[in-house]
C-alpha cells in the first residue's frame, strides 16, 4: 500500500539538512554566509558566499572528544560444597560536551581554513579562520 508518510521521510533521510553559519572577517567587516550539509555524520560539503556574491566550496570533519571503555572480569571456584561463578561486566562512555572540526573552503584564489568547536547537543558553535591572503575570521554558528 502506498503511503506518503514514508515517501515523506524517505525524501527527508536522502536530502538531509542544509544549516547555516557566518564568517565575518576581522579587517574589512565583510561577512560570508556559509551554508553546509548536516547529515550527522560529521563530515560534508560547505559553501561560502561573499558579499560580492563569488563562491568558495570544500568540505567540513568533525570529531568527538568521547571516549569508551569496557571490561569484563570472571572467576570461579571449586571445593568440596561445589562449584561457583560469577562474572561481572561494565563499561564507561565519556562524552566532554563539545566536538572539534576543521574546515577548508577555496574559490577563485582564495583559500580559506577553519578551525571551531561545537557542542553536540545544540549544533551551536565558534571558531577562528585564516586565508592565504592574510585575512582573519570569526566563525559563528
Amino acid at each position: 500500500m502506498f503511503s506518503w508518510r514514508r515517501l515523506v521521510f524517505a525524501a527527508v533521510l536522502l536530502t538531509g539538512c542544509v544549516s547555516s553559519a557566518r564568517l565575518y572577517n576581522l579587517d574589512t567587516g565583510e561577512v560570508l554566509t556559509a551554508k553546509y550539509e548536516n547529515y550527522g555524520t560529521g563530515h560534508g560539503k560547505i559553501t561560502l558566499t561573499t558579499s560580492a556574491g563569488k563562491t568558495l566550496s570544500g568540505e567540513y570533519t568533525m570529531i568527538s572528544g568521547a571516549s569508551y571503555s569496557s571490561g569484563t572480569a570472571s572467576s570461579h571456584a571449586v571445593g568440596t560444597g561445589g562449584y561457583a561463578w560469577a562474572t561481572a561486566q561494565g563499561f564507561s562512555l565519556n562524552q566532554p560536551g563539545q566536538q572539534y572540526g576543521s574546515a577548508t573552503v577555496a574559490g577563485d584564489g582564495l583559500v580559506i581554513e577553519i578551525v571551531y568547536v561545537t557542542d553536540p547537543w545544540t549544533g551551536h558553535g565558534h571558531g577562528v579562520g585564516r586565508d592565504n591572503r592574510g585575512g582573519r575570521y570569526r566563525l559563528q554558528f
